[in-house]
């Protein structure tokens, strides 16, 4: 019922469970425990369990939404993306390696679903719903600290003109959590670029909102 033409395997082909990697010292390094419910969860899916892939959907409903959201620059854009997302992954699940990241996978089917949407959909941005893109971690964010008053329109609006590569990085790192290297992942730059850009995007923001320059 549900296609997509970029998937992370350019071969394509099944999936398969890959033995965990093994350092030169010879004891397996520990797996990441979020990687490894993401595959648990596509290999339930593949096996015939629908509940494996609604489980997965939704650990990352949230982010996806925040991604979205970034990219249209209103609530009815994101969710049409979003839902756009999720039809495409529930067809190409079968073409993703498990021995990659998932997050990654997704960010990119998310951002171009929404980059789409924004081109075809010119509609008027409403109210943000701002619980949508704090941070996973709980860590404060920008606009948690800008939600009174016009600050939070004044933040916006400075995401909204910036570059959207600017934008799109400040809003993995600051609003979905990512660390440096899953964000080069995502975008597919090297990590001084990620860094070079977050900067860039904070020194933009400074007249709306105080952030705080993380080392």
């Amino acid at each position: 019922m549900f296609s997509l033409d970029g998937v992370n395997s350019p071969g394509g082909g099944g999936v398969s469970p890959l033995p965990p990697r093994i350092p030169a010292g010879g004891d397996a390094l520990p797996e990441d425990p979020d990687r490894r419910r993401d595959r648990q969860d596509i290999q339930r899916f593949l096996e015939g369990e629908a509940r494996g892939f609604e489980e997965l959907m939704e650990r990352y409903r949230t982010r996806a939404y925040g991604i979205a959201l970034s990219m249209t620059g209103n609530h009815d854009d994101a969710m049409d993306a979003v839902q756009k997302s999720f039809i495409r992954i529930h067809r190409s699940l079968d073409r993703f390696r498990l021995d990659e990241p998932f997050f990654p996978w997704l960010y990119r089917i998310v951002r171009n679903a929404a980059l789409n949407q924004k081109r075809d959909e010119k509609r008027h941005r409403g109210e943000i719903p701002l619980e949508y893109v704090n941070q996973a971690d709980g860590r404060p964010d920008p606009l948690q600290e800008a939600v009174a008053g016009d600050l939070k329109e004044r933040l916006w609006q400075g995401l909204q003109a910036m570059p959207a590569e600017l934008r799109e990085v400040f809003m993995l790192y600051h609003f979905q959590g990512l660390r440096y290297r899953e964000i080069a992942a995502a975008v597919d730059v090297p990590i001084g670029t990620v860094m070079s850009r977050l900067h860039a995007a904070r020194m933009r923001l400074r007249g709306a909102v105080e952030l705080k320059e993380e080392s």
